[in-house]
């Protein structure tokens, strides 16, 4: 198993349109993906059941830049109370890129999930994890070299 470089940063915030006004807007990053996450993959992912979100990846034009925003909502789209390990506004967790998945989540004592095709073309297996002060780590594998969402 090696670590291939970052893959992104994760950043939950409590209102997407005043972030987005901030990180794409003010900072100049662009929208690479805006969906809802949600269904049984991201419950088995959070360990948290009816969990949904709204996600914008926002990138660089030419790349290398990715920050993930996560918007936590009920079924009607409304934000839902910010306080768990998942849910709280702020930096919330770090995510490197692996070459191989499998066995590192297996000695983590993790398990590892499928990303519906219909969000990552080509595929992406994760996990999370924490590192000894409970920081959150996400580790990720692509089906191809360079993720195309949908």
């Amino acid at each position: 198993m090696a670590i291939l470089g970052l893959d992104h940063v994760n950043v939950v915030v409590s209102d997407m349109e005043r972030s987005l006004a901030f990180y794409r807007d003010l900072l100049g990053l662009v929208v690479a993906m805006d969906r809802r996450l949600d269904g049984p993959w991201y419950e088995r992912l959070t360990g948290t059941v009816g969990v949904r979100a709204r996600c914008v990846i926002l990138d660089r034009r030419d790349g290398g830049c990715r920050i993930e925003l996560l918007a936590f909502e009920d079924d009607e789209g409304r934000p839902l109370p910010l306080n768990s390990r998942h849910t709280t506004p702020g930096l919330r967790h770090l995510a490197l890129r692996v070459d191989t998945i499998d066995d590192l989540a297996a000695r983590l004592g993790v398990q590892v999930v499928e990303v519906p095709h219909d969000i990552v073309r080509g595929g992406k297996r994760m996990c999370y994890a924490q590192d000894p002060d409970g920081a959150v780590i996400e580790l990720c594998q692509y089906g191809s070299e360079r993720p195309e969402f949908c």
